[in-house]
């Protein structure tokens, strides 16, 4: 089994035994991160072997060759060509990325080294950039650790571009005021991670939101003058009070070229995002009088080409979330040359096609940018990430999308555990390579191969499994479901509806897709870390305390003593999980909003 699975493959009905086969011989001009690469396989690969497996860029004077590498100026850059002989196999590519990714196909063709499939594989991906993009601005910040473990598995799933969402998680010299509680991002830790990015065929792109979304920010006394609300205002849509988007302006440009010049030198490569998405109060505040003469998506469309021009001088091309201009679609061509707008949606009927028709049309370059489908949602929400993700592949390879960057969220607290985004990390990046595969019966294969090395697939079919179980509801709600809901801001008015719409049959029927999943889980483990089965466990048992709280708003009586001890303890093993994989800036926000739903 390959993951992602190749374009075209033409097998030879063969079995071939390459167990005392010694050599990977590197191609002509091999660069330092294919070198380094290659080394990083030969060790992967020698406890397979009879003897360890060498890389040399020479030629070996003895001993069997296993993988013979040669340049093939015709294939596209991140693509290559693979056959397995009887004398060996040999790998052609382009480029040193197109070497990388055959390597990564060919490891997984030696999982038995004495039985490897005769084939001949040609395969290219659909989407020149390939990417993640991971919250660490909604509380948590992972460690190093966890982050180049991250870094490892988007390497096997040949992802090349990694994004860390900002507003204030880098430690900004003189605001420690801004992200004290944050446990943030060091100058040294973004150039070691991008380092190590690199050395793995990813570019690390920098992102820091610099329009929308910096009410942490702009809560403080010093930074107030720049917000577009002088006092928080309330969004009637979205039940929710904002005083988060910078006023258009010469101060505001000067406080974000001022984090810009501390923030962008760490990275290497040349492109930022900007962010930009959801300035909501965007003619409410100071600049009304500025949007009503001019509009607000010209005033908006002129802030981003100011922040383009800052971006440039520091060397960056610049791309932002798509949301915004789309509302006023003549403007779409009026975006200046070389900026990449992200056309995001994260529900399974976003209307990828024509969105991405009016960027193509216009002639703007463009990503497609699903979601993972976890946040908000304790459990995740399968048939709605599958759905979401294979509409943003399609539609984007069919318009000429130059990338599809895979969204990763935390809104809310950031409950939802690590291993509940790997269907959909998995899921984007086997799309993102061929959007015309069936990747879900891969994903479990892919989950094992990217996060989980040395599991039997049970891993990933729990996860798929877990996330279908708010199936069980008719309304499963938008962004979020029951789970969260129940959990988090349950006065809100979105999720008042939600859950007024839920039935006690409903809940009744969840509870019992729930119990037979935690059944199937505990008599028959997959092969996973202790840490991945006790965040499976805590989360389900976070699950379990949402369905039994909805039950008793519906009029079915509980135990809230016993409701209240049970989710203490679900609140303690909560923290103990957070700091198994991140920092501790951040979890007491989480727990918060857990605590006071026991008080509640």
């Amino acid at each position: 089994m390959l993951f992602p699975p190749p374009r075209k493959v033409s097998e030879q009905n063969s079995k071939l035994d390459y167990s005392r086969r010694r050599w990977l011989i590197l191609p002509h001009g091999a660069g330092f991160e294919l070198k380094e690469a290659a080394c990083r396989t030969a060790a992967e690969l020698s406890g397979r072997f009879f003897a360890p497996v060498e890389v040399t860029a020479g030629i070996p004077g003895s001993g069997e060759c296993l993988l013979v590498m040669a340049r093939d100026p015709e294939l596209p850059a991140d693509g290559y060509r693979l056959e397995t002989t009887p004398e060996g196999a040999l790998l052609f590519a382009s480029a040193d990325a197109g070497f990388f990714y055959g390597m990564q196909t060919f490891r997984q063709l030696l999982a038995k080294p004495s039985q490897v499939p005769g084939l001949l594989i040609e395969d290219a991906p659909d989407f020149p950039r390939r990417g993640y993009m991971l919250d660490v601005s909604r509380c948590k910040v992972p460690t190093m650790e966890s982050l180049k473990a991250l870094v490892d598995s988007m390497s096997r799933l040949r992802l090349n571009e990694l994004q860390l969402y900002m507003e204030h998680s880098f430690a900004f010299a003189g605001d420690e005021r801004v992200w004290y509680d944050t446990t943030p991002l060091t100058p040294a830790e973004i150039m070691e991670l991008d380092r190590y990015c690199r050395d793995r065929f990813i570019e690390l792109v920098p992102n820091l939101n610099s329009f929308g979304h910096l009410e942490r920010w702009l809560k403080f006394k010093e930074y107030r003058h720049l917000a577009e609300s002088r006092e928080p205002w309330y969004y009637q849509e979205w039940d929710s009070w904002y005083q988060s988007s910078l006023t258009p302006g010469e101060a505001a440009l000067a406080f974000i070229d001022r984090l810009y010049a501390e923030f962008l030198p760490n990275f290497t490569s040349g492109t930022l995002n900007v962010g930009c998405d959801e300035t909501i109060e965007l003619g409410h505040g100071r600049s009304r009088e500025l949007c009503e003469k001019r509009g607000t998506h010209r005033v908006y469309l002129d802030f981003l080409g100011e922040l383009a021009k800052l971006a440039a001088k520091y060397g960056r091309k610049v791309q932002f979330w798509g949301d915004i201009i789309l509302h006023e679609p003549d403007l779409i061509p009026e975006i200046p040359a070389g900026v990449t707008a992200l056309a995001w949606g994260y529900e399974a009927n976003h209307p990828f096609r024509e969105q991405c028709a009016k960027f193509h049309d216009a002639g703007i370059p463009f990503y497609v940018c699903p979601g993972t489908s976890s946040w908000n949602s304790i459990t995740g929400r399968t048939a709605n990430m599958l759905a979401n993700i294979s509409s943003a592949a399609r539609n984007g390879r069919d318009a000429g999308a130059s990338g599809l960057l895979q969204t990763d969220w935390g809104d809310g607290g950031h409950h939802q555990y690590w291993p509940i985004s790997w269907p959909g990390i998995t899921a984007a990046a086997g799309w993102s390579w061929n959007a015309s595969a069936e990747i879900e019966p891969l994903i479990p294969y892919g989950i094992d191969f990217a996060f989980n090395p040395g599991g039997d697939g049970t891993l990933g079919t729990y996860l798929l499994e877990y996330g279908r179980i708010c199936d069980a509801f008719a309304h499963p709600g938008v962004n979020c479901n029951l789970f969260w809901a129940i959990l988090n801001a349950p006065d809100r008015r979105s999720n008042r509806e939600l859950l007024e719409q839920s039935t006690l049959r409903e809940i009744a029927a969840a509870m019992r897709k729930l119990a037979v999943w935690r059944r199937r889980i505990e008599t028959r483990p997959p092969a996973a870390s202790r840490l991945v089965l006790d965040e499976l466990d805590n989360s389900s048992r976070l699950a379990r305390l949402a369905l039994e709280s909805l039950a008793a708003c519906k009029g079915k009586r509980i135990d809230r003593a016993a409701w209240n001890d049970s989710m203490r303890h679900v609140i303690g093993r909560h923290r103990d999980l957070w700091l198994a994989r991140n920092r501790a800036g951040g979890v007491r926000e989480s727990m918060n909003v857990l605590e006071n739903f026991i008080r509640n």
